[in-house]
């Protein structure tokens, strides 16, 4: 090694690795991991070094918190990540143009920078680029527990239901998560289903927006109406959810996975701008309510349709087996 490289190779002999597997697997993969990390790291700069160390050490806390590849939370984790993503981006796109609509305030501009990693990062995992995309995640996790408190900024729930959909996508190990073409699809069309409806529900109430929204009494029928686009978000992503569990190579656990970016939902403000509106214990009740039974419908259905297919096929092969030969 040349001089130029013995400042990573000595920041490397600083850096704890193999302490942070489990021991059961540094016994069996110890001397690996080492030849792995010194061959990744031969040529490379500090940075190069450094990154590479950190993809290792990933790995290793992946495996002992039990969240990697082989394990079944973290198969459930790569489920939810494409889907959750698609969440967050849609709801990105909602404050990135209501954030560009209100130009003339500055928590405007705010909302927007809010909401922009997230449709950034989906760009990028529909472009195959995971990793970006997971570092743009982080960005939009950090930038939401900025916490704008004026007017026209996300509410806190908004802003607690963002961060936990970026939580959940970092901890998801980047090897198991399923962007095959299809899947990328699938998470694209939910984020675009989702959005279009709020975005334009937001739109019509531009500059109607009374400041003490939150304390206004809408005639019943429009209340109904609001209150019902609240379960859309979760509509779109049980019918993914549906898709994914009736599909006859899926993977249970991932499409679990599915299910659980279902979840989140029940956290959903009411329009018109989805934000500064707290939700209280009545409204996580309602859509606690309308996601368990999407779920439940979308569960059923789906098992339902897997099973008339097992049934098809065994009857297509009872009919072949006892034609003529």
């Amino acid at each position: 090694m040349t001089d130029s490289h013995l400042p990573a190779a000595g920041l490397l002999r600083r850096l704890p690795l193999r302490g942070l597997y489990p021991a059961g697997y540094r016994a069996a993969h110890g001397e690996e991991i080492a030849a792995v990390l010194a061959e990744s790291v031969r040529h490379a700069d500090r940075r190069t070094a450094l990154r590479e160390w950190s993809v290792l050490a990933a790995h290793a806390l992946r495996l002992r918190t039990r969240l990697s590849s082989r394990d079944p939370a973290g198969r459930v984790l790569a489920g939810a990540a494409p889907f959750l993503l698609a969440g967050g981006a849609a709801l990105g796109a909602v404050h990135l143009l209501t954030g560009l609509f209100l130009h003339s305030s500055r928590t405007g501009v705010v909302s927007a920078a809010v909401g922009a990693p997230w449709g950034l990062a989906l760009l990028g995992a529909l472009l195959g680029r995971w990793n970006a995309a997971r570092v743009l995640v982080l960005v939009a996790v950090v930038a939401s527990q900025l916490r704008p408190g004026a007017a026209f900024g996300p509410s806190a729930d908004l802003l607690d239901l963002w961060a936990a959909m970026g939580a959940l996508v970092l901890l998801a190990p980047p090897d198991a998560v399923d962007f095959s073409a299809r899947n990328r699809a699938r998470a694209v069309a939910s984020a675009v289903a989702v959005a279009l409806p709020m975005s334009g529900i937001a739109t019509l109430w531009l500059g109607t927006w009374p400041e003490n929204y939150a304390d206004v009494v809408f005639p019943p029928i429009q209340q109904i109406a609001l209150d019902a686009s609240t379960a859309w978000p979760a509509l779109v992503m049980a019918l993914a959810y549906l898709l994914h569990l009736g599909s006859p190579d899926s993977d249970r656990l991932q499409a679990v996975g599915v299910a659980l970016a279902v979840l989140p939902w029940t956290a959903m403000a009411a329009p018109p701008l989805y934000r500064n509106i707290p939700i209280d214990a009545h409204d996580l009740l309602r859509n606690s309510a309308v996601v368990l039974g999407f779920l439940a419908a979308a569960t059923a259905a789906g098992v339902l349709r897997r099973t008339m297919r097992r049934t098809r096929l065994a009857g297509a092969a009872r009919s072949g087996a006892s034609g003529p030969m």
